[in-house]
């Protein structure tokens, strides 16, 4: 009998964390995240899966935290005797100089033991690839597109290798598009040389072959870091060692209740989804300044929803807001308070709603996601269908079933809430 899970994961961020156990999923995975670290007694819960992911809410914290939460994650994956582990960060990094990623992959590779790891942020089915050490958005320098204004982790440098050296303790190398085109041996071959004075190893990817082509080399290393594209192809590695693959999972019923969209991301892709929504849908924005000196209180907002669904309709409540308004936001609150505020607000809405009856809603933004799990109190999520790349839904274990979408700030298209709301629909 295989052992479960053979695949542990731990994930900077909730949206990121559905990201990645979608595209899991999809290879052929059963695959259960879970929200925060389980307590030692939860652990039982989490054993009928190939592959556990461990959502935590590290991307933004302080570094010793971050590391902290991290490593006391890996220990719930070593308990539950998983082979392989698999940090996984946003396709777009999000990480400055002084940020989270390079101290995190370094206290997994000191703590297992190991000395090297892929660094594969690359998902270009979402545009998202990596050519020369150097990340690219749709063809556009990281620090060229709109994730240069992002206002927790602005983004200045397209250089991995620049990136990781400045966090973290080793050195970097990039294994070029060149040797990623030879296919597995090539790679392998490569990693293999590099490996012995460089601890990060930065890997050219432009097409979903060159992830597959990676995910295969990746065999190779105890732990692999990247945004979820690494796992297109990951559980091939299993497969030489019993595992079978399941058929992908849509199994997630709908739920015959209301539905809420809440958009704390102000992404530029999240801006033209909120825009695109507006043209048709009734929505309500959320003024930090209002907020903050209690001229729009959680009431009034609570009695804009109840009126929106007793009309039948689908209310989007948005903080979503362009560079220019959240730099005077955060001019005037400061941009942490400004964060929580607007973060405890979406939350404490998302537990009204559901107290009220709603049993679906669309959550954009990965720290206002990771909010509002966290105030619903949701544990773990059933994966199911995806509805873009990167987003499924997902539906809460329990007696009391929830779907959720969870959308990174930077994922679909532009009609993507009409998309999510007539997939929810029963």
């Amino acid at each position: 009998m295989k052992q479960r899970p053979v695949l542990g994961c731990i994930a900077d961020d909730f949206t990121g964390a559905t990201d990645l156990a979608s595209f899991l999923v999809a290879s052929g995975m059963r695959t259960i995240q879970v929200n925060g670290i389980p307590r030692s007694d939860e652990l039982a819960r989490y054993t009928n899966c190939d592959a556990l992911v461990i959502a935590l809410k590290s991307r933004s914290e302080p570094v010793e935290k971050a590391v902290a939460d991290t490593l006391a994650a890996l220990e719930v994956l070593q308990a539950l005797g998983c082979r392989k582990t698999y940090f996984k960060y946003c396709s777009t990094f999000d990480s400055t100089p002084q940020g989270n990623i390079g101290p995190v992959i370094d206290a997994l590779l000191d703590t297992l033991g190991e000395t090297s790891t892929i660094v594969c942020p690359a998902l270009p089915v979402n545009g998202r690839t990596v050519y020369q050490g150097h990340l690219f958005v749709f063809g556009q320098l990281l620090n060229e597109s709109s994730m240069r204004n992002h206002p927790v982790t602005p983004m200045q440098d397209a250089n991995l290798m620049r990136l990781l050296e400045a966090q973290g303790a080793g050195k970097a190398i990039n294994i070029p598009f060149a040797t990623i085109d030879q296919g597995i041996d090539a790679i392998r071959q490569a990693c293999s040389a590099a490996r012995e004075h460089h601890r990060y190893l930065i890997t050219d990817a432009l097409t979903h072959t060159h992830l597959k082509y990676l995910g295969a080399a990746a065999a190779d290393f105890r732990l692999v870091t990247g945004g979820s594209g690494l796992a297109a192809d990951l559980c091939a590695e299993f497969e030489s060692q019993g595992f079978v693959r399941t058929e992908p999972s849509q199994s997630i019923a709908r739920i015959a209740a209301p539905t809420v969209i809440l958009s704390g991301s102000c992404s530029a892709m999240t801006q033209q989804q909120v825009r695109h929504y507006q043209a048709a849908g009734p929505s309500l924005f959320v003024d930090p300044f209002s907020v903050a000196c209690g001229a729009q209180t959680l009431h009034h907002i609570v009695q804009w929803v109840d009126s929106q669904i007793a009309g039948g309709k689908v209310p989007l409540v948005y903080a979503t807001a362009d560079a220019e308004f959240v730099a005077r936001v955060n001019a005037a609150l400061g941009a942490q308070t400004a964060q929580a505020l607007l973060e405890k607000t979406l939350a404490e809405l998302a537990q009204l709603c559901v107290q009220r009856g709603v049993r679906n809603l669309i959550v954009a933004g990965g720290e206002t996601s990771g909010a509002v799990v966290k105030q619903l109190g949701c544990h773990a999520f059933h994966i199911g269908e995806t509805i873009t790349p990167g987003v499924p839904i997902v539906q809460t274990l329990g007696e009391t079933k929830i779907n959720l979408v969870l959308k990174s700030g930077n994922f679909g298209q532009e009609n993507f809430f009409n998309l999510a709301v007539e997939t929810l629909s029963c």
